[in-house]
């Protein structure tokens, strides 16, 4: 008997067809990647799952027996359990008290805090998932914080446990841990969905793998007896992914940092940088989260004005640096957080493409508002980026994630930018969405821009970059050409700080 059935799961929001007769099997015991595309319907379904969303239609059973969720309690008291890419956790409460946060045990009429914590304590000791119980959330890393998640799930009773973008925040070897606790969890009979655009952690973690496209399913199938190849053209319905790093001639100096520092409001400050970005060229920057990737790209955006140092673009000192010197200057930002800081939700797409041109004639004519401009200017990026929607008139809050992703990337590559800073470029993106996106930086860089990419996933860097830095500690530890000598494992060395990179 499977752990969980999905028999032909239907959901409609308005004139969107989300889940199109959806079915899916859970082997108990097992570990089940979903991967598709945005807006293939893989959230929608475990949301159906997981008693957020109500199916129009289809059933879901859990030990051949129908169950109908209709709040997250019930899919809970019936043994699922979810982490979301975004923790629901409470910061100020430590890891004890969300683990146990109403699944509390009483004794006599009150809270057994000492009960709850060796329960939790050894289902951690079980598990190896190593959490400071009496710790603040808001003060763990967030590869900690997403243990204390799967502890909540399984505190409560969990013997399904679904993971969504589980690894889209952590660093190589903290995915290391997490595929290591999949694995204990899987040998102690936890069924595991994993929710995945990454193919080689479906590869390397996953026993079966459906595929969604376009709201339905396309393609079952077992890790072993299918190719990636196989794989990225059920995603992408035969599309080849497209490696963009190429041996372009790198030119004049755009940018230039010289002994640039940052030390106010930074945990790790900024220290000493120097760093030239050539013309045609794509300069990848990797390191541990939180070792002054985002201070320097912060820097050179003109989001943080640098306490030391000196800032040069195309040879010129730039003495006051804010975000609208640098938009004067042509300097393109693509913020991590895309959602919150790349884009406003309540306007439409047309809207936010313009958001960095509120001079332009073009498009505010005498402080007027030129819809028809805004019209087609929308009409020809919606094209070019393979923006999913249904017009330029949709509001971007309505938009999936990456899609969200590719708006700012629009708006931004859009501008004939000199120097293009862009973090986490293709997080949370599919295959072909991230092939979109790496050709859209090589026209950039190609077209005589400078690229700054930001990224967590070094495999990424590696294919798109000229030049690799490796920060640690805020500095800038290694300044690499790009070629066949360089590994991924020797980045890894060097980001955690190994003494030779032969080590790696």
């Amino acid at each position: 008997m499977p752990a969980l059935e999905l028999i032909e799961v239907d959901k409609w929001f308005g004139p969107v067809h989300a889940n199109r007769s959806v079915s899916l099997v859970l082997r108990r015991g097992s570990v089940h990647a979903v991967l598709g595309e945005n807006g293939a319907g893989k959230s929608t379904l475990m949301n159906i799952l997981f008693g957020v969303e109500q199916p129009d239609s289809g059933s879901i059973l859990l030990g051949g027996q129908r169950r109908v969720f209709r709040t997250p309690k019930d899919a809970i008291n019936a043994g699922v359990g979810m982490v979301f890419q975004h923790f629901g956790l409470v910061p100020e409460l430590s890891a004890l008290d969300n683990i146990a946060l109403g699944a509390e045990t009483t004794r006599r009429g009150r809270v057994d805090r000492s009960r709850a914590a060796d329960r939790i304590g050894e289902l951690a000791a079980e598990l190896r998932l190593e959490v400071f119980l009496s710790r603040r959330v808001a003060d763990l890393t967030v590869a900690q914080q997403q243990r204390v998640e799967i502890l909540k799930a399984l505190y409560r009773g969990a013997r399904i446990l679904i993971l969504d973008e589980p690894t889209a925040l952590l660093a190589p070897p903290e995915r290391e841990g997490l595929f290591a606790a999949v694995r204990r969890l899987q040998a102690i009979g936890v069924s595991v969905l994993f929710i995945t655009h990454k193919l080689e952690e479906a590869e390397q973690l996953a026993d079966d793998v459906t595929v969604m496209r376009h709201g339905a399913v396309v393609a079952r199938r077992k890790i072993g007896r299918v190719t990636r190849a196989t794989l990225i053209a059920d995603m992408v319905g035969g599309r080849p992914a497209q490696h963009t790093h190429s041996e372009r001639v790198p030119g004049d100096v755009v940018a230039e940092l010289r002994g640039v520092g940052i030390s106010r409001g930074a945990d790790v400050p900024l220290t000493g940088v120097d760093l030239q970005i050539r013309a045609g060229e794509i300069v990848g920057v990797v390191g541990i989260d939180g070792h002054g990737q985002q201070l320097l790209c912060e820097a050179l955006a003109g989001m943080r004005q640098p306490d030391d140092g000196t800032l040069l673009l195309r040879g010129n000192e730039q003495r006051t640096w804010n975000r609208a010197a640098a938009l004067r200057a042509r300097v393109a930002y693509v913020p991590e957080d895309r959602l919150t800081a790349g884009v406003a939700r309540h306007l439409s797409i047309a809207e936010n493409l313009v958001l960095n041109r509120v001079g332009d004639a073009r498009f505010f004519p005498r402080g007027l508002t030129a819809r028809k401009a805004m019209k087609a200017n929308a009409d020809a990026l919606i094209d070019r980026f393979d923006i999913r929607c249904r017009d330029g008139s949709q509001h971007v809050g309505s938009l999936s994630g990456g899609n969200v992703q590719k708006v700012v990337l629009a708006r931004e590559l859009s501008r004939d930018p000199r120097l293009v800073i862009v973090r986490e470029p293709t997080r949370g993106l599919d295959v072909a969405a991230i092939a979109n996106v790496h050709a859209q930086l090589a026209v950039s860089a190609s077209g005589g821009a400078a690229v700054l990419v930001q990224s967590s996933d070094l495999d990424e860097i590696r294919t798109i970059a000229d030049r690799i830095l490796v920060m640690r500690d805020g500095r800038v530890v290694a300044d690499l050409v790009n070629d066949a000598s360089v590994r991924t494992a020797q980045l890894g060395a060097l980001m955690l700080g190994a003494a030779r990179t032969e080590e790696a």
